[in-house]
Order: C-alpha cells, then structure tokens, then sequence
C-alpha cells in the first residue's frame, strides 16, 4: 500500500503547497520561447526532379532532395536539442532542488521563502547535476542488461518469442524501479545535504523492491495523463495558427502543463521517499519485536 498511499498523497501535497507550482512555471515560461526559436519546423519533403538529358531522352532523378533536407532537418533537431538540454539542466537543476526542498520543509511544518528555495537551488545546482548523470547512466545500464534476454530470444525466433516476452517484461520492470531509484536520490541529498547520501536510494530501492515498482508505474500513469490533456491542445494551435507563431503559442500552452509535470514528478520523489523512510521505521520495530519474542 506505500506505492498507492505516496501517489494519492502527492496530488493532496500539490495542492497543499500551492506556492511550489510558481517556481516550476517559471521554468516553463522561459524555456517555451527558447525551445519554439530552436526547434525546426518540420520538413516538407518536396520532391523536386532534377532534369538531365542524354541525347534525344531527358532523364529525371528523384530523391536527392528530400534525402538532403532530411539530414539537415535532423542536424537542426540535433543542435536544438542540445541547447535545450544545457538550459534544462542548469535551470531545471536549481528548480528541482528548490521544489524538493520546499516540499521537505512543507512536510515538517517549516516555513520557508521562494526565493530562499531558489538560492539554495543554485548553490547545489553542482550537486543535483552529478547526481542525475550518474543515476541517468545506472538507468540505461540495467535497461541494456534487462534487454539481454529479448536480443537472444529475437535471434532464434520462433522458439525464442518467450525470451522476447521475459525480456520485454524485465525491462518494463527495471524501468519501473530505476524511475522510483531517480525520484527518490534528489529528494535525499536534499535531507542530508550530501552528494553521498543520494546513493542509499539503491538500498532503500531494492529493499522495497515491489512498491517500488508498483510507484514508478503511478508515476508513468501520472505523466501520460498530464501529457495526453496537453497533446490535443497544442496540435490544435499548430494546426489553426499561421506556421510563423504557431510554434510558438503551441509551446506556452504546454508550458503550464510541464510546470505541473515537473512539480508531480518532485513532489512524488519526496512523498514516496518519506513513505520508504516510515516503511523502514516499521520494518527496525518489527524486527526488535520479534527478538523480544513478540509477535503482532
């Protein structure tokens, strides 16, 4: 039930701590008019015939192009997205820090100022950083291990469809605790103020092995929803507005929605965090109970 209750608890905590949204909407705003400037339009894929003749024949080839304006289209994509990923990490880092902390202090009954949150969110922005790299990096190592099986089934298929099917299970699964294993680690140096202290996530992890999972699939139930009511939105205002502003309007429709996604995914992280630390309370107590020779 610490899955369920921690999910149930983090939209009451969200409304609860209302102020905490302000810091992820900032964000938002300010990063819809860099990503609309940034990422390109997307392709026409025009195919255009280039007229050669040989004597008497006129010879047309095709295809030229459209592989060309593909490739540059994806050299934009690229560089868009690294840009992207520069600005969201360094000021994404201090805002998730500064939502985690807040939502710490919310919880213990502590007062505290945005700006105060904001501060102490640039002075571990270093912190936060390492911490996501090395987590993001443990994350895709055990997708690549769980999707062991499914590589060895697809190789002798038919009779290794099972191996894809375990595989395939396996990495949902890992996928599941490895998105619990990241929420949990900022909300932890947060709590004790050191990079090291983002590491006992694994232990509290793996102890807990099925809620866990059970939570990072709440967590995915939470994104997709929040995404599936900002979709038909923004492709509504890239299809009615003119192609000059319509990126741009698209992505400050969406930019609410994403302050919400950002304030979910920290809020949840510190809620499913204080849940595993109460679970492991009850855990210490049961144990000393039943060396005392007592049993509930």
């Amino acid at each position: 039930m610490g899955a369920v209750d921690a999910f149930v608890r983090t939209f009451s905590l969200i409304m609860e701590a209302k102020r905490l949204y302000i810091p992820a909407l900032i964000f938002a705003l300010l990063l819809a008019p860099v990503a609309a400037y940034l990422l390109p339009g997307e392709p026409s894929f025009e195919i255009t015939p280039n007229q050669t003749t040989s004597g008497d024949v006129m010879i047309e080839q095709y295809g030229g192009d459209v592989e060309e304006e593909f490739l540059d289209y994806l050299t934009q994509l690229g560089k868009a997205f690294a840009v992207m990923t520069l600005i969201s990490t360094i000021i994404g880092s201090i805002v998730q820090y500064a939502i985690t902390k807040g939502t710490l202090l919310h919880e213990s009954g502590k007062d505290y100022s945005l700006g105060e949150l904001l501060i102490d969110g640039l002075k571990h922005l270093p912190g936060v950083v390492i911490i996501e790299l090395i987590f993001m990096v443990v994350a895709i190592s055990l997708a690549a291990v769980a999707l062991i099986p499914a590589v060895l089934g697809a190789l002798f298929l038919p009779w290794g469809a099972v191996l894809v099917l375990i595989g395939v299970l396996l990495l949902l699964a890992v996928l599941a605790i490895t998105t619990s294993l990241t929420a949990i680690a900022i909300p932890l140096y947060a709590d004790k103020g050191r990079i090291s202290a983002a590491f006992e996530a694994f232990g509290m992890i793996f102890g807990n092995a099925l809620s866990s999972l059970a939570f990072g699939v709440l967590l995915w139930v939470g994104v997709i929803a929040i995404t599936m009511v900002t979709g038909p939105l923004s492709f509504a205002a890239e299809v009615i507005l003119p192609a000059g502003i319509a990126s741009y309007v698209s992505q400050f429709i969406q930019a609410p929605f994403n302050a919400l996604l950002m304030e979910f995914l920290c809020v949840g992280g510190v809620v499913f965090y204080l849940e595993i630390q109460k679970m492991e309370e009850l855990k210490k107590v049961d144990k000393e109970l039943m060396e005392l020779g007592i049993e509930i």
